[in-house]
């Protein structure tokens, strides 16, 4: 049994029960731990809710639930909860557990619904940018912001957009687009810059925006309601740059000729996959993927939406990479909340937006537990920490003086010598300004250290939270123990699985069975010549071999007759049910488009199955032997007390 599956019985029905008071009272006793009512009547009601599980009584799961709890006891008392490879796994599960707890759903939602509002719009906008890298110092960072304001009271004072990008911008597109970067829509730009664009007003110029590239003066031309998204496939003729003039007409004449065709009736899909230069989406009849505004270059993505219904295709339309066919598949708006909610959702959750998502939170959690911050004693790690940082061989030295608290949440300090053991546990990266290298190093430190202590305090806060990751800690040990006492033992034990069958093997029987040859025939004629030849005295032992081999030389056909040898149970095969067992020879049978004749051997009478016949069904067998043997021995090694009366406690 795989470790997913056994999960996928193990914890039934994943419910998340309201947080609420359970009773107290002790229900029983097992060993040295205790178990209240509480416990047992949650688990009891979980693994009973589901109506197409068959539903077992209090009492019947009651010895179930202490059997369980005896597997689990002594993998504890065996030490395996603290094992290297169980806290391994254990912790990963719990990380897994908690990721729906640490995150601001407020935050994400009002980002979906921020996005959804911004989708129904297409932008048009001109950039300039100034390069400043995110790690800049903080000298640096005001320089670039300086440039940014000095270029824009230029274009305010009348200076023209374009000219000026061309003359400042450190976008390497520049060169040929001036700035501008055409239409646009939710997600297709940085998240710092796509808000800029959209909250500056048409035909103004945006304060400098700061993103990871530096800072953008933006400049919005239009703002259009959306186009939605479309789906098309396209037939395409490529004209790369270093196309002669020649080929290039030559590019040209072929998309007209596959135009031609399309005119005349020819299957758009079938020239896409023979002929289409585009390879990827050729195998696919031309077919591309969902897109809206700003995904294709302009010429291709007007052409597409200019298209009305569903089956139009465009006439040859030339694009910077060659000529194109397209023919509108789909069309779908924008406009629809809860259609477009699950896909924005999943966006702002892959995006960049997710780090605002994170940093709300985080926020929180701060304001929820009297976040307390130091920043002057973070000045001593400017000097502390030098270069050799990123060569990973920095080494704060003797960190005893380094006592002083950075910051306190909750009940919880951290020191100048936690800092100093996570920057030495995370050397390296790409050289910066020592100063801008601690600060956001420090940061991180904080983020993760508050993190960890709201994830620390699920358990408490949380019931359900709690309950889940006891199941899951109780499983991982369940799996582990069983897996040794009773699957892999069962396999392994190859000695005691032969005992164990040779005691049992009157339980592993064959039913009656028939020995029989099965000839599959092209038709009657050739059934009929087959069985003439059996029923002759002289041929009366003929092999299905020399049968064949002789109906293919009768007919000059081979594949007019086939055989095939075996026993069979009733049930086994259709047609084996259907004729007399004690005939020798039966009637011809139809299958599908063939003949078939059935000729019987021997009817073999009820005997044991071999082991390797019944290897599974033993296997499985003697695992639920060793398991109640197990089980046996457990309830004699701990002591079991229960106070049933409180049984009838539970509704």
């Amino acid at each position: 049994m795989t470790k997913k599956l056994f999960f996928s019985i193990f914890i039934i029905v994943p419910l998340l029960v309201q947080s609420q008071e359970y009773k107290d009272e002790i229900l029983m006793s097992i060993h040295d731990r205790d178990i209240t009512l509480g416990e047992f009547e949650r688990i009891y009601k979980k693994n009973n809710s589901n109506p197409s599980i068959e539903q077992q009584s209090v009492e019947e799961y009651l010895e179930l639930f202490i059997n369980f709890k005896l597997k689990v006891i002594e993998a504890e008392e065996r030490g395996l909860d603290t094992t290297q490879s169980f806290l391994r796994e254990f912790n990963g599960y719990k990380k897994q557990l908690a990721k729906p707890y640490l995150s601001d759903q407020e935050e994400v939602e009002a980002l979906v619904r921020e996005a959804f509002e911004r989708a129904q719009y297409d932008v048009h906008a001109s950039h300039i940018l100034i390069r400043c890298d995110e790690y800049a110092s903080p000298e640096d960072t005001l320089k670039a912001y300086k440039k940014a304001l000095q270029i824009r009271e230029r274009i305010l004072a009348g200076d023209n957009f374009g000219t000026v990008a061309k003359a400042t911008s450190d976008d390497p597109s520049v060169k040929t687009n001036a700035g501008n970067v055409g239409y646009f829509t939710v997600f297709r730009m940085v998240y710092p810059f796509e808000t800029g664009a959209y909250n500056t007003p048409v035909g103004e110029i945006s304060m400098p925006v700061r993103s990871r590239y530096g800072y953008h003066l933006i400049k919005v031309h239009d703002k259009r309601p959306a186009r939605g998204q479309v789906r098309v496939a396209h037939i395409m003729v490529l004209t790369p740059e270093t196309m002669s003039d020649e080929e290039k007409l030559e590019a040209k004449k072929k998309i007209y000729q596959y135009y031609d065709s399309l005119n005349q009736g020819a299957s758009f899909a079938e020239i896409a996959t023979k002929y289409s230069e585009d390879r990827g989406s050729a195998a696919r009849g031309g077919e591309l993927q969902w897109f809206g505004t700003g995904r294709m270059v302009p010429e291709f993505e007007n052409a597409a939406f200019a298209l009305e219904n569903a089956g139009d295709y465009s006439e040859p339309v030339q694009t910077s990479f060659g000529w194109h066919i397209i023919k509108l598949l789909e069309k779908k708006s924008v406009d629809n909340f809860e259609q477009m909610k699950p896909e924005l959702e999943n966006y702002v959750k892959r995006s960049d937006r997710s780090v605002f998502s994170r940093k709300a939170l985080i926020s929180k959690i701060k304001n929820q537990n009297d976040f307390q911050e130091y920043p002057d004693n973070l000045h001593n790690f400017y000097t502390l920490v030098d270069t050799t940082f990123f060569e990973k061989q920095w080494d704060p030295g003797n960190t005893s003086q380094l006592d002083k608290i950075l910051f306190k949440i909750g009940d919880r300090e951290f020191t100048q010598s936690d800092f100093a053991s996570y920057l030495k546990q995370n050397q390296g990266g790409r050289k910066m300004n020592i100063q801008v290298l601690v600060n956001i190093k420090y940061n991180d430190f904080v983020d993760k250290s508050v993190l960890q202590y709201e994830e620390d305090q699920l358990e408490y806060k949380y019931p359900e939270f709690k309950h889940l990751v006891q199941e899951y800690h109780d499983g991982i040990l369940l799996f582990d123990l069983t897996d040794k006492m009773v699957w892999s033992k069962a396999v392994k034990d190859t000695a005691g699985l032969e005992a164990f069958y040779k005691d049992h093997k009157d339980q592993y029987m064959w039913n009656e069975r028939l020995d029989a040859t099965i000839y599959t025939c092209r038709d009657e004629t050739v059934a009929n010549k087959a069985k003439e030849m059996l029923t002759k005295r002289s041929r009366k032992n003929i092999s299905g071999e020399q049968l064949v081999k002789a109906m293919i030389k009768e007919f000059s056909d081979s594949s007019c007759i086939e055989f095939e040898h075996g026993t069979y149970e009733r049930s086994d095969y259709e047609l084996v049910d259907q004729i007399n067992w004690n005939s020798s020879i039966s009637e011809n049978l139809k299958k599908d488009d063939k003949v078939v004749f059935i000729v019987t051997n021997k009817v073999l009478k009820p005997t044991p199955k071999k082991l390797d016949e019944a290897r599974g069904l033993v296997t499985a067998d003697y695992q639920t032997y060793l398991e109640k043997l197990w089980i046996e021995e457990l309830r004699d090694k701990y002591s079991i007390k229960v106070n049933r009366s409180l049984l009838s406690k539970i509704e």
